[in-house]
């Protein structure tokens, strides 16, 4: 009966030193654009089918599509990792006008950015082509 009361105590204190399990495989991500002349967009719609058109895990080469953006602002899960993101875009505001934006600052696997927190906001400062 002792010896039962010691394991069990043992048992009680081992499991009391682990740290809960609680990571999240994936991350909640808020693509903020900025327009480089300053003007808000009503939405901002990017074409899949373009090739340089990418938001892609480098760890897992998991490609994922882009969320459109509303109001300069986008928002999607992925998997947490190391992402390459650049593409082109149709910018509407709101006077109708339309323009074509460009993000390139994270195109390649050396400017490539590390999205690791459960939460994170991320600033696209895009570049208006016409």
């Amino acid at each position: 009966m002792r010896n039962k009361i010691l394991i069990f105590a043992l048992l009680a204190l081992l499991s009391a030193c682990t740290k809960p399990v609680q990571d999240s495989l994936y991350c909640r991500l808020s693509l903020q654009a900025t327009l480089s002349d300053g003007r808000e967009a009503v939405s901002i719609t990017i074409d899949p089918a373009l090739p340089g058109n990418q938001l892609r895990n480098l760890n897992t080469g998991m490609n994922y599509s882009f969320p459109i953006f509303v109001n300069n602002l986008g928002q999607l899960q992925v998997q947490k990792g190391v992402y390459v993101i650049s593409f082109d875009g149709d910018a509407l505001f709101a006077d109708g006008s339309h323009a074509t934006v460009r993000f390139s600052a994270h195109s390649t696997p050396a400017t490539a950015v590390n999205l690791m927190e459960d939460a994170q906001v991320l600033e696209l400062k895009l570049i208006v082509l016409r």
